[in-house]
């Protein structure tokens, strides 16, 4: 991100985690977090004489009294723990479990003026509410940008913030205004508190467009993250200095692997390709496979512009319509890319694989190679189906290798999750035409058995090569589950008449669970609250193994295009296998570079996540009215989520939209009718229409339509794809297409 942007942490709705399809796996947030314990509560009808036991009205004034203070201090916990946090009051509703209609809404507002009037809190323009701050938390804030929507109240204007970490709304005065007007997306440049209005006070620097429009909405997105298709001055200059021809000493140094049967399979969009495959079979039966990933590192080199601005970005950024490259397009596109026909200089891992899938031998080796064919993912499998095509054979015992690996990995402990993608269709202007699912093909998974035994066996080069002495060393790492999120995983499967034992410090005993609910109604619902109750996999220097994968020795090596980390282990293992010279890199070092990058991977999801809901609108803007089927993706106090089948466009049913009280059961997930006994639970099927598309907040509204019968009936709810690990973590899904403008 550029100097002074602001990283932010935005939550999603809670399937953010299948919604996103690209998360650093398998991280999605959990609902059995501590703001989420079990517990039971029941949306009722305010107090009235009618609802007392007797009609005794000092029941209901004692009730209103008790209610009163309830509320008023449920709020300032929520503040004091929000500090710095502004929220409308419906937000505060929202989190409140309020209804935002009725007696208890206009019991909220009424604490909320009482608590203005004591000075304890303080209304923002915009009628946003935070706790006051001391004077010691008001200092000035360090130069940084913001990107939000300019409002006018009266003569006022202020800038509404669309990160939610920034605490308040953001005071701009006429000096300030430039050409932007009222609705405008713009970019404002913060400048000190201001303490007139207890917040911010900015200057606005650029004008996006109308808010809503989905073209602003998409660009307002890249201001807010630090994206950008341009790169510094220095940067470019320095990528077009590097040669494009490949010096005859250089390919003395390497091995020439350029007579080798050598082929790249990726997406049919894409244009860096990072890495390449071989295969061959020894005399005693052993599968022979290499798997060549672009040498990024002879060209980017440390203490370069190059590498900085690669290190600041973290990792190339894919959204709908388009990527923002970790590295200029001279290198990502052209030189390093392993284009058919061309040399290309990579780094090898050459391995011995048993029939059974254990690796023998291993050497790691900087290369020279030509790739015979660049195959597309759908290609191949084309191949594979009919049985003949380019490189037939070969292909066929890439494919019998690739299934040997999976089941031994799989057997090993591995947990094999099914999410389902989906793909948008855009025309030539950037309309989404149509969501289609995307298919998992054997192709891929092929690939990604490669890229993983790959990564695999350099960790375990490296873990042994420790023995001689301490080798800092950049790890992909999964912690184990938290204790108490498995305990309460236990107790919802229980609910389900799933009767497992499940143990945190092993993944398979998460596989077996998973392979006890397969072709169960439940398998769904118990697989989506299983991901959601595992840690996130980041970038770490200490080795603590991926418990996801069941892998005690793990790395990114396969993807030094757009992922930093990748490049860095390049370099140590050249340090540490090769001829590379110079001074090992501290812990600490490491340690940054680790944190930044699992920084940049988290920043690199939001976005992603946040382009969908851009285009998810968009498509949907044109379907309100419409009925679909579609599948409750997550419960709340306040009304369900769900998803459409096949789209995976997910919005809210609202509980006031439903026709009774609903009393919310934490433990189950689901929302119980208190007249009908109607059941929701999660994973649930249902028939929805499309109440509301809102542009401009990107939400998407949904109610129930009623059937004959008396709760939803539970049924299997998705197309699924098998998959223990998301591409990120093998080789990572690619899309080319138009950047910003």
């Amino acid at each position: 991100m550029t100097a002074g942007s602001i990283i932010p942490k935005a939550p999603m709705s809670p399937s953010n985690f299948r919604s996103a399809r690209c998360w650093a796996f398998p991280g999605p947030t959990s609902p059995y977090s501590s703001r989420a314990k079990p517990s039971m509560s029941i949306i009722r009808r305010p107090c009235s004489r009618r609802n007392t036991p007797s009609g005794n009205s000092k029941f209901c004034n004692d009730s209103h009294f008790n209610m009163t203070n309830t509320l008023r201090n449920r709020l300032l916990a929520f503040l004091e723990k929000e500090a710095g946090r502004a929220f409308k009051t419906k937000e505060l509703a929202r989190h409140l479990d309020v209804p935002k209609q009725g007696a208890q809404y206009q019991q909220l507002k009424t604490v909320l003026r009482e608590l203005q009037e004591e000075d304890t809190i303080a209304r923002l323009k915009g009628s946003r509410w935070m706790m006051r701050r001391s004077e010691e938390e008001t200092a000035a804030p360090a130069d940084r940008t913001a990107v939000g929507t300019l409002k006018q109240l009266r003569k006022l204007f202020y800038v509404e913030a669309d990160d939610r970490d920034i605490d308040s709304d953001i005071a701009i005065s006429k000096r300030n205004l430039g050409e932007a007007r009222d609705g405008d997306k713009v970019v404002v440049r913060l400048l000190a508190e201001n303490r007139r209005h207890v917040g911010l006070e900015g200057e606005i620097v650029e004008v996006l467009g109308r808010q809503g429009r989905a073209e602003v909405e998409m660009l307002a997105l890249a201001r807010r993250y630090g994206l950008s298709l341009e790169f510094p001055e220095a940067v470019d200059a320095e990528a077009h200095q590097l040669a494009a021809e490949i010096p005859a000493a250089e390919i003395e140094r390497r091995l020439d692997l350029r007579d080798e049967e050598t082929f790249t399979i990726d997406p049919e969009d894409a244009r860096d390709y990072d890495d390449a495959v071989s295969l061959g079979m020894d005399e005693k039966g052993n599968y022979l496979l290499s798997v060549h990933i672009a040498d990024v590192s002879h060209f980017v080199r440390e203490g370069t512009a190059l590498d900085a601005e690669a290190l600041r970005r973290g990792t190339s950024v894919y959204l709908v319509d388009g990527v923002f490259p970790m590295l200029p397009e001279r290198l990502s596109n052209h030189l390093c890319s392993l284009k058919e026909g061309k040399d290309r200089l990579t780094y090898s891992v050459l391995m011995t694989i048993t029939p059974r899938g254990a690796l023998l031998e291993r050497e790691i080796v900087k290369s020279v190679i030509r790739s015979r064919k660049r195959f597309t993912y759908e290609q191949v499998q084309d191949i594979l189906d009919g049985g003949s095509g380019p490189h037939g054979d070969t292909l066929a015992q890439m494919q019998k290798l690739a299934q040997v690996l999976m089941k031994k990995r799989f057997r090993e402990g591995s947990v094999d999750f099914a999410v389902p993608e989906v793909k948008f269709v855009l025309d030539n202007t950037g309309y989404p035409v149509d969501i289609v699912p995307k298919k998992r093909l054997m192709s891929m998974r092929m690939i990604e058995e490669f890229m993983l035994i790959a990564n695999r066996a350099v960790t375990q080069a490296i873990a042994e090569k420790r023995k001689e002495g301490a080798l800092p060393f950049i790890y992909r790492v999964h912690d184990k589950p938290d204790p108490e999120k498995v305990r309460e995983l236990i107790g919802f499967l229980q609910h389900l008449d799933v009767s497992v034992q499940l143990d945190p410090s092993s993944s398979k005993s998460f596989q077996k669970m998973l392979e006890v609910v397969r072709g169960r109604p439940e398998e769904d619902v118990v697989q989506d609250v299983t991901i959601r109750s595992m840690a996130k996999a980041v970038y770490s220097e200490e080795n603590i193994g991926h418990f996801g994968l069941g892998f005690r020795h793990y790395t990114h090596f396969t993807s030094p295009i757009r992922r930093y980390p990748d490049l860095v282990v390049h370099r140590l293992l050249h340090m540490y296998f090769g001829e590379g010279k110079g001074s090992r890199p501290s812990q600490r070092k490491l340690s940054d570079i680790a944190r930044q990058s699992s920084i940049r991977e988290r920043v690199a999801v939001e976005a992603e996540r946040a382009s969908i809901k851009i285009k998810q609108v968009e498509y949907m803007k044109r379907h309100e009215g419409d009925e679909f089927d579609a599948v409750i993706s997550g419960v709340k106090r306040y009304g369900l989520y769900v998803e459409i089948m096949p789209t995976l466009v997910e919005g809210l049913v609202h509980v006031r939209s439903m026709d009774d009280y609903f009393e919310y059961d934490a433990a189950r997930m689901q929302l119980v009718g208190e007249r009908s006994g109607a059941v929701y639970r999660l994973g649930d099927r249902v028939r929805v229409q499309v109440s509301r598309v809102d542009s401009i907040d990107q939400e998407i509204d949904f109610i129930l339509v009623e059937d004959d019968a008396p709760s939803p009936r539970r049924t299997p709810a998705r197309q699924r794809r098998s998959r223990s690990e998301r591409t990120s973590e093998s080789k990572p899904k690619r899309r080319s297409g138009r950047g910003k403008k």
